[in-house]
């Protein structure tokens, strides 16, 4: 089975910054991590290529320092990746980025038997990027999944949605995105890491490599734009009182009293 991850390097979250006069995340310069459930969609695919056999190609769309992320998949047991860099895809949204990813699956050879994601990442949380993919390359594709079985020719996939569990068999070739429930993270060994970042190759494909115009990708290629960033107001702090029920109602209703919620009259009657 040939598996390709799309996997996404993140800013660690107290290291996430804003550039306030594009409105994009800073990456250059910050602690980075490999989003978690693309991680999950990394085991994933070791797990069916352990069972069924195949090759395992992480890609990732990002600057430079993104190759850190595709090294640490390739000690983990990727067989293979792909950087998609390019200064033209800076500032790109999910559209963007899905475009540029569907074009850079669409001339790996072979094409993919699947194509697996993490259902969000944790510096934009949008969930929008693997159906995207999946749309540009017109592939089924279901989301949220936390099981796999690989039959001939399909799968059987299951998921977790408002409490009901979700059966789907898909053909193939198909795309899925993945939930943290379908598989735990490995420990990563050193020995495997220091080989994957000295003597493994990554092949850089950019906008010219994948025959893109400058008005398809990045901030151009954009459909959407951060008019204003703010801080959610901050929650109010809650008071815990305990005792018995008629102290706990005594001091609901001198609260509310005090709050005007309730009048005096009322509350004493």
């Amino acid at each position: 089975m040939n598996i390709v991850v799309c996997i996404k390097q993140v800013p660690d979250g107290p290291t996430i910054r804003i550039d306030r006069q594009s409105m994009t995340v800073v990456r250059e310069g910050t602690k980075s991590i490999i989003n978690p459930l693309d991680y999950v969609a990394l085991e994933a695919a070791l797990y069916l290529k352990s069972r069924k056999g195949g090759v395992v190609t992480v890609l990732t769309m990002g600057p430079p320092q993104s190759e850190e992320a595709l090294r640490e998949a390739m000690a983990v047991g990727a067989d293979g990746a792909f950087l998609i860099t390019d200064p033209a895809f800076a500032g790109a949204d999910t559209l963007a980025t899905s475009h540029v990813l569907a074009r850079a699956i669409s001339r790996l050879e072979p094409f993919p038997d699947l194509i697996l994601c993490g259902m969000q990442t944790i510096d934009s949380d949008t969930g929008h990027v693997g159906p995207q993919i999946a749309e540009e390359l017109n592939l089924p594709q279901v989301c949220g999944v936390n099981e796999i079985h690989v039959e001939e020719g399909f799968l059987m996939v299951k998921r977790l949605s408002d409490n009901f569990l979700d059966t789907f068999r898909v053909t193939l070739p198909a795309l899925l995105t993945v939930n943290q429930r379908l598989f735990p993270i490995r420990h990563l060994p050193l020995g495997a890491l220091e080989i994957a970042f000295s003597q493994r190759d990554i092949i850089k494909w950019g906008i010219e490599e994948l025959n893109l115009k400058a008005e398809e990708v990045g901030i151009k290629g954009s459909a959407t734009r951060v008019q204003q960033l703010y801080s959610p107001p901050q929650k109010r702090e809650g008071k815990l009182i305990t005792g018995s029920p008629q102290v706990l109602v005594d001091n609901l209703i001198k609260k509310l009293e005090a709050l005007s919620i309730l009048d005096e009259e009322h509350g004493s009657g």
